[in-house]
């Protein structure tokens, strides 16, 4: 249960559960053959990069904490 609230905390949780919800509407509508608003869509496209995004800075944030190993491939940490 800690877990759960160690990742609430980064909000990694609201950060996936997001791009799932506006993603899962936008299926939704579209399986339905109904029209998927634009906003809806504009939306739905900034969670989904955002989120992308975060999990790329996570991961150069982790290779920073590695001894030896820069942040840019090739560089060493100094």
């Amino acid at each position: 249960m800690s877990k759960f609230w160690d990742l609430l905390e980064r909000s990694v949780i609201v950060q996936s559960a997001l791009p799932v919800m506006f993603g899962g509407t936008c299926v939704i509508l579209w399986l339905r053959s109904l029209v998927v608003p634009e906003r809806l869509w504009q939306l739905t496209l900034m969670c989904v990069l955002f989120w992308m995004g975060a999990k790329v800075q996570h991961q150069v944030d982790r290779n920073r904490t590695v001894k030896g190993r820069g942040a840019t491939p090739g560089r060493v940490q100094e």
